[in-house]
């Protein structure tokens, strides 16, 4: 799958966003929208409840074709080889006043089975007041947390998505989706990245015992039984635009591509288990080296879109989040701060951007 470390690095809301707000009451506006009649995306939007925006990307996806109980399904355990994660950790410290901050790199989907945390992760959350993640999902759990992420992915000049694809592209997302059971008119009047999002999340969903519910989200609802305070490093709006941080022309092809990908699930399953090892392994640069490899396959002339489109998504997000955790640095904030592993590798990341500040930053494990 072409996009396949995206998916890992973009957000931590993304695997969790297409199981949020579920409405168990039948809609039958969803596949009836005005967008069918020509009005505008904003007339559009204004006419859709909230609960029946939300439930355009989710709510028949307990129903899809690839249902992970699927017999003929890959198990992704039958590709994870590490039985004991040893993840990586840092320790940043401020030179002027001794604060202390711990960094750590997680992994936004895991195995159900083989997944735990080695002593020194619990031993720096049960020391610390609260957990600082990437963004605090359960407020997608609201109807009206949902529909603001919706918003952000909502084309607001006017156009459809159909302005800005090819016709062959556009064909085969709809296809997709019809196929998913997601399609409908008013889905046209969202940017691709959301398109690609909810086809790519139902093909990663299928592979048995993976879960959606990643490092980050764990120690989320650790923090929230335990009363520890839970913080958002980055807004709505920055998770947001790393869902739809294509160009026209690299989205364009992602979906062209979409029939090959989806045809190896047993491919994605061994790609998704190589990158959990890795994560287990404390392996951080590997996984980087790994995300190259996967797009060796795009074609020359989208080679500047996929570098914009990685800048967007990882390295312009890994400055927002060095930020913060300088700020939590200077104010003696003691959270145990967790983002994707993509942000630490290669010479670009947090904990060489916190180095640049002046910190000193010492990796623990």
């Amino acid at each position: 799958m072409k996009k396949l470390t995206a998916i890992f690095m973009v957000s931590a809301m993304i695997l969790s966003f297409t199981s949020c707000g579920k409405n168990e009451s039948d809609k039958e506006s969803s596949g009836t929208s005005s967008a069918d009649k020509g009005t505008s995306a904003a007339e559009e939007t204004s006419g859709t409840t909230a609960e029946e925006e939300t439930e355009l990307t989710t709510e028949e996806q307990t129903d899809s074709p690839d249902d992970k109980n699927n017999s003929e399904t890959p198990d992704i355990n039958d590709y994870i080889t590490v039985d004991t994660p040893t993840p990586a950790l840092w320790k940043a410290t401020d030179p002027d006043s001794g604060n202390e901050l711990y960094l750590m790199g997680t992994i936004h989907v895991v195995s159900e089975e083989k997944f735990s945390l080695p002593d020194y992760i619990t031993e720096v959350y049960e020391n610390s007041s609260g957990v600082a993640v990437e963004y605090d999902i359960r407020q997608l759990e609201e109807i009206s947390g949902a529909q603001e992420l919706l918003q952000y992915t909502l084309y607001t000049d006017g156009t459809k998505i159909s302005d800005h694809i090819s016709d062959e592209a556009y064909e085969i997302g709809k296809s997709c989706l019809t196929d998913l059971g997601m399609y409908a008119g008013v889905l046209d009047y969202y940017m691709p990245g959301l398109w690609l999002n909810q086809i790519e999340q139902s093909a990663i969903m299928s592979i048995k015992n993976l879960s959606s519910d990643g490092v980050d989200s764990k120690f989320i609802d650790m923090a929230a039984k335990d009363g520890k305070e839970i913080v958002s490093i980055e807004t709505l709006e920055i998770q947001a635009d790393a869902v739809v941080g294509y160009s026209d022309d690299y989205a364009d092809y992602c979906l062209r591509m979409l029939p090959e990908d989806l045809q190896d699930i047993e491919g994605l399953a061994e790609s998704l288990g190589k990158l959990y090892d890795l994560w287990a392994s404390g392996k951080i640069d590997e996984m980087e080296e790994f995300s190259d490899d996967e797009s060796d396959d795009i074609p020359e002339d989208l080679l500047d879109d996929y570098e914009e489109y990685n800048e967007k998504i990882l390295y312009s997000r890994n400055k927002g989040m060095a930020d913060r955790a300088a700020e939590f640095l200077e104010n003696g904030d003691n959270y145990f701060f967790m983002v994707g592993a993509m942000h630490f590798a290669g010479s670009r990341g947090v904990d060489d951007l916190l180095e640049d500040k002046g910190y000193t930053v010492e990796r623990l494990y």
